[in-house]
């Protein structure tokens, strides 16, 4: 292609993570979804461009708006995350705070449909709208006003859906240390109310979670728990989405489940401020709390989820004073089987928090109780990546396992300094 020709057709080219763009708003003070309690109020923030470094000023109004951009957008606008053929390119998204009612908006300042070049073939602006469409729920809001009546009445009829399992309170320290009060529900897909919640919940986790998919709502063995913000606005109470986890229930023979986490999702404005642990904290306890559960597990957890999740094991496991029976490493199969059927953990997790407490114990790395570490430490990383290693002569393996084992270490270290 002529070089001329491939400078400009760059020019329209814009990147899909930047073009999305998410709406959460303010009320009250309180980061959620786009809310409000008039529709002349709404209209107007979904008119104010933001960024998510510009926060407006609370509007008397009751409804501002926030807005991020997805992590992904590859599932919809394809792995290179380019969109070709316009200029000034934004693409929103919009949705009401608990209800989740959307609002899906395409703007641009130029769009391109025929260019002069050497080209044999005329050139065409990629399709914006269908892609997203596809991801969408069907029952979409059409217009800005239809939107704006959804939410106004949405921020005080909306309820959420399923039973509620559990309540917790939270503190912002942007709102004075004032207690706020979360509640989390739990849902199937026996309800035809929460299949059609969850289709306008479940396009959030492609925008999130790498790699995630929509999962079969005619399976039955689908549990899915829901994070709520309750706020009391003007005597009515009003709910915000947080966050949500699913769970897979898979058989356990000969008369239990082994219960899955499969996606697990904090919207951004709540993020780092303890939702995350306190949602898997509650699943956890309730599969202890079950005979049916057998252990939990986690389907191809992201580094940020496996931190929390180490960080609140841990805890869990040395305030019930899980490893006091054990002075030092090695410690026996038996003796592993036993600490996992006891607190319901995979084995894999047990056996890593396993070695985190012995590590802990050990002052110095030339204590004998480090090289009785070492040596158990590396017997678990050779058994587990054997078929890796068998092709390699002795020396390299000894190399590829110590390197292995220095990286563990490192790890396990950072994970007791968040306890």
């Amino acid at each position: 292609m002529d070089p001329q020709v491939a400078a400009s057709l760059s020019q329209w080219a814009t990147e899909s993570n930047s073009a999305v763009f998410i709406s959460l708003g303010l009320l009250s003070g309180h980061v959620i979804v786009v809310s409000g309690e008039t529709v002349d109020g709404v209209v107007k923030a979904l008119s104010t461009d933001l960024t998510a470094e510009c926060l407006p000023e609370d509007d008397e109004d009751g409804a501002d708006v926030i807005q991020f951009h997805p992590a992904f957008t590859y599932p919809i606008y394809g792995e290179h995350e380019r969109i070709f053929g316009y200029k000034g390119l934004r693409i929103q998204l919009s949705y009401a705070a608990g209800s989740l009612a959307t609002l899906f908006e395409v703007d641009y300042a130029k769009r391109i449909e025929q260019m002069e070049s050497t080209l044999s073939v005329p050139l065409k602006a990629d399709d914006v709208d269908g892609p997203m469409r596809s991801v969408l729920a069907q029952n979409i809001c059409n217009t800005r006003e239809e939107f704006a009546q959804r939410v106004a009445f949405d921020t005080q009829a909306f309820r959420p859906i399923g039973q509620k399992v559990h309540e917790y309170k939270g503190t912002r320290e942007a709102e004075g240390d004032e207690q706020l009060r979360y509640e989390i529900y739990e849902s199937g897909f026996e309800s035809s109310e929460f299949r059609a919640y969850h289709e306008r919940m479940q396009t959030l986790v492609l925008f999130f979670i790498e790699g995630a998919q929509f999962i079969d709502m005619d399976d039955e063995r689908w549990r899915v728990f829901t994070v709520f913000e309750r706020l009391d606005i003007n005597g009515v109470a009003s709910y915000s989405l947080v966050g949500f986890c699913t769970m897979y229930r898979f058989f356990h023979w000969p008369d239990r489940k082994r219960p899955r986490i499969s996606q697990f999702l904090i919207l951004p404005p709540f993020q780092g401020q303890g939702h995350g642990s306190s949602l898997y904290r509650f699943i956890y306890s309730m599969v202890l709390a079950s005979p049916e559960y057998a252990d939990l597990s986690v389907e191809d957890p992201s580094e940020a989820f496996d931190d929390m999740r180490d960080r609140n094991d841990m805890r869990y496991l040395l305030k019930h004073k899980a490893f006091d029976h054990i002075t030092c490493a090695p410690v026996s199969r038996s003796d592993i089987v036993e600490l996992q059927r006891r607190f319901k953990l995979s084995m894999r997790q047990m056996t890593r928090c396993l070695e985190i407490a012995l590590l802990q114990r050990i002052k110095s790395e030339s204590a004998p109780e480090f090289r009785q570490l070492r040596l158990f430490i590396k017997r678990r990383i050779y058994a587990q990546n054997t078929d890796l290693l068998q092709d390699l002569d002795a020396d390299d393996k000894k190399q590829k396992v110590a390197e292995s084992f220095a990286a563990v270490i490192d790890d396990y270290r950072r994970i007791l300094s968040l306890i």
